[in-house]
């Protein structure tokens, strides 16, 4: 089961008159689109999404678990660092193997 049907089976448990589920819904659907390769293989990411990760010649992919992002460097180096400030706040526990 791919990635967008994983997340529509999870919204399918929703109840239908949730209050969140209309905006749940738009946000991971309503601007998803499949993605174009070139001949060699390499994904094209289209041009307003370049435009709103601030993409202009260089990328970063990030490594999210089963899935990745794709950042501009400079404004990804500023959320990773928020991110470990947050984390040192937090001290999260993670438990691994159970």
């Amino acid at each position: 089961m791919s990635r967008m049907e994983q997340l529509a089976a999870a919204t399918d448990k929703m109840g239908v008159f949730d209050g969140g589920l209309d905006d749940l819904s738009a946000m991971l659907f309503a601007d998803a689109r499949p993605l174009t390769f070139d001949v060699t293989g390499r994904i094209v990411i289209p041009e307003d999404l370049l435009r709103h990760a601030g993409i202009q010649n260089a990328a970063v992919f990030v490594g999210r678990g089963n899935s990745f992002q794709i950042w501009n460097p400079v404004e990804f180096e500023k959320v990773q660092a928020k991110a470990l400030e947050n984390l040192r706040k937090a001290r999260p526990n993670l438990i691994i193997g159970q």
